[in-house]
């Protein structure tokens, strides 16, 4: 069978003119004028291959084949009408998306407020969470996967605005069985030799957790990579070497075989929330929940 090409535009046409009984009322509702609508008519019928409409001076009504098509295209307009407003909905969605990432492990005690006071805040707006590991300490924003980010600075990203949500202390991971475990904090002199678990890859972010800036000519003795902080701990407990981290991890991720002391005299972890400078209005919005939390618990 040969294929008929019509167009939807033929569907309405037929459909008014049938309804309104009337070239010139169907012609208005149509915003169209009546020749115009008249040769839309005329190019269904030439398609289909038969008169739709019998038409006087008089009056307009449906031929024997036009009325047996009418039904049809009563379905095929409703489920027109409920596409296009599926359409809607899907655009006002993405126009009310909010990507955020987070990096593992981070600010864990406070995403759940922020996530409830901002869905409080702005229901329309669709939040979308997403965690990166250490691979990449951006957490999406290096690669534009994300509209902001929970994150550990420094990122070294340009045009990069903070808005800081806590700092804590670094702390040494070690094994329990480690020459230092019975000490009550530790210095970065004390560590400083030891064989050491990093982030993957080359970043500033990698650099501030081997403490290079506190090593002067003598490179990190980095011995494994991790991930994740699984991944560090297991390592870290299975002998293989140091890590540094905050804090919140020892808080959240304690487990057999580690231990974690206080660096007295590294500076102090920063958690922020970061995004582009010019951010969009549904950043702004994420932002201004944050501060407003801030506040709140200052």
């Amino acid at each position: 069978m040969a294929l008929i090409n019509i167009h939807f535009r033929h569907v309405r046409a037929f459909l008014t003119v049938a309804q309104e009984r009337s070239y010139v009322r169907a012609a208005e509702k149509l915003f169209v004028s009546q020749p115009a609508l008249s040769q839309t008519i005329r190019q269904f019928e030439d398609t289909v291959g038969f008169a739709v409409f019998e038409r006087t001076t008089r009056s307009v009504s449906l031929t024997p084949l036009g009325a047996a098509l009418l039904a049809h295209a009563e379905r095929l307009s409703a489920q027109m009408d409920s596409f296009h407003a599926e359409i809607g909905t899907l655009q006002k969605t993405i126009k009310n998306e909010l990507r955020v990432g987070y990096l593992i492990g981070t600010a864990l005690e406070f995403i759940p407020d922020i996530v409830r006071e901002f869905k409080q805040r702005h229901p329309e707006s669709v939040l979308e969470l997403t965690e990166y590991d250490f691979s990449d300490p951006t957490a999406g924003l290096a690669s534009g996967k994300v509209d902001c980010s929970i994150v550990r600075p420094p990122l070294g990203i340009a045009g990069i605005a903070f808005v800081e949500l806590s700092r804590e202390h670094c702390v040494v991971c070690l094994p329990t069985w480690h020459r230092l475990a019975d000490q009550s904090t530790v210095t970065l002199n004390d560590i400083l030799d030891e064989p050491i678990i990093a982030a993957p890859g080359q970043s500033i972010w990698r650099d501030y957790w081997i403490a290079s800036a506190h090593r002067g000519n003598r490179p990190a003795n980095v011995v494994y990579e991790a991930a994740t902080v699984e991944s560090e701990l297991h390592a870290v407990a299975t002998g293989r070497g140091i890590s540094i981290t905050a804090d919140s991890t020892a808080r959240f991720y304690a487990r057999p075989g580690v231990i974690f002391k206080q660096i007295v005299d590294m500076p102090h972890s920063v958690i922020a929330i970061g995004y582009r400078e010019g951010a969009n209005r549904r950043v702004r919005d994420f932002v201004s929940v944050v501060e407003a939390l801030l506040r709140g618990k200052a």
